[in-house]
């Protein structure tokens, strides 16, 4: 059952014309939450009792909403690195936080389905940033997720990661089996702390298939790099044959909602591809590496951001938010 209470608390505002939009609040994004208590209880489906002694590598899809537009978060359960076996027919968890709350909230509870998934409606929310766990209380397992409610023009830099802000895209199987860190490309860390500082709302996005946002999670954490907005694809098919059409329609998603993004950063032929054909510029959109000025984007000669940062990023103005 949805808590009605507090859903009535975060939806009943009446939205205010801001001369400019909120400003990405950092030190949110950076602190680290201890998950929710959950009740203890038993299985609703007690064949899932013999999946989850595998390794949990749950997500929860992020989401950018105008403010004032109703929304629905995804979350996905399955068990096993190899396997993949999806938490079907189970009792999941739903709880929020926003900006302005000490503890978590529960939300609703959910039942996935045959593929592990389960979603929770929410209404119109005033802009901001609020987190979603979403959790199974027959094991205690679970993941977090963001939800990120914007006002139209809210500026944005979009990033892709392997190759992009990592040395490689190979080095994502480290990542996911946590065996190893990807290394970071020459000033990426910078790079994107830069434009955080400036005001810039972050977006991460990769086609790394869903199962790969835990350990992508671990690796902006460890890198220090707040997150906000991360979306992966939701199938192999999407990640090595349908690229640059999935990202070109998750950036032209992202600006269906107000988000205004001013800048883009990738390495690959496909992320240059997506850049140019959703209208972001080729003076906006940047790319390294051996593809580097692919489709007419600009391209970043060296193989660091270190000159770029001084070039380019330095004398940027800031965001256009309060």
């Amino acid at each position: 059952m949805k808590n009605l209470g507090y859903i009535a608390l975060i939806a009943g505002f009446s939205f205010t014309a801001n001369a400019l939009p909120t400003c990405p609040n950092l030190a949110w994004l950076e602190a680290k939450f201890t998950k929710p208590d959950m009740p203890n209880t038993e299985y609703r489906n007690r064949l899932n009792k013999l999946i989850t002694w595998l390794p949990a590598f749950h997500m929860v899809h992020d989401e950018i909403s105008a403010e004032g537009q109703a929304l629905t978060v995804t979350a996905k359960f399955d068990y096993g690195a190899v396997a993949h076996k999806d938490l079907e027919y189970e009792t999941v968890k739903f709880y929020i936080r926003s900006e302005q709350d000490t503890q978590w909230r529960f939300l609703a509870d959910a039942v996935t389905n045959r593929d592990g998934k389960a979603s929770v409606s929410l209404p119109a929310l005033q802009a901001g940033q609020y987190r979603i766990y979403a959790g199974v209380p027959a094991d205690n397992s679970g993941a977090e997720g963001y939800v990120t409610v914007v006002q139209a023009g809210t500026q944005a830099v979009l990033f892709d990661i392997d190759g992009t802000l990592t040395e490689s895209d190979a080095e994502q199987i480290g990542d996911y089996t946590g065996i190893d860190r990807a290394d970071e490309k020459e000033g990426a860390y910078s790079l994107v702390r830069r434009y955080l500082d400036l005001g810039y709302q972050p977006v991460y996005l990769t086609a790394r298939v869903y199962w790969y946002a835990k350990g992508t999670r671990d690796w902006l954490n460890w890198m220090g790099l707040p997150q906000g907005f991360l979306r992966t694809s939701l199938s192999n098919e999407t990640s090595l044959f349908r690229t640059a059409e999935y990202k070109t329609a998750e950036i032209n998603r992202l600006q269906s909602q107000g988000l205004d993004i001013v800048r883009a950063y990738g390495n690959a032929k496909t992320d240059a591809e997506a850049f140019i054909r959703a209208g972001l510029g080729a003076s906006n959109s940047f790319t390294i590496g051996t593809d580097a000025g692919h489709y007419g984007t600009t391209p970043i000669e060296v193989n660091h951001y270190f000159q770029h940062i001084q070039t380019q990023v330095d004398d940027y103005p800031a965001a256009q938010c309060e």
